[in-house]
């Protein structure tokens, strides 16, 4: 098992849950989708997906700082 297959799931698994869970607005959600689709399609895309997966990866750190200040 290599560790690009890591970078896939990471980058599944955190767009699943953005689109599913988050309260981001619909063109967002469309954005992540649609990148993660691309991503699979371009030659380059697994720097597309992991870059997606740190993005995804930072943005839920952020919500999660934001939600425990008192």
């Amino acid at each position: 098992m290599g560790y690009g297959l890591i970078v896939e799931v990471a980058a599944i698994a955190l767009a699943a849950v953005y689109v599913f869970v988050t309260e981001a607005s619909i063109w967002l959600k469309v954005l992540v989708v649609g990148l993660l689709l691309a991503s699979f399609e371009w030659r380059y895309g697994f720097f597309l997906r992991a870059g997606l997966a740190v993005a995804l990866s930072l943005y839920f750190t952020y919500v999660k700082a934001r939600d425990n200040v008192m």
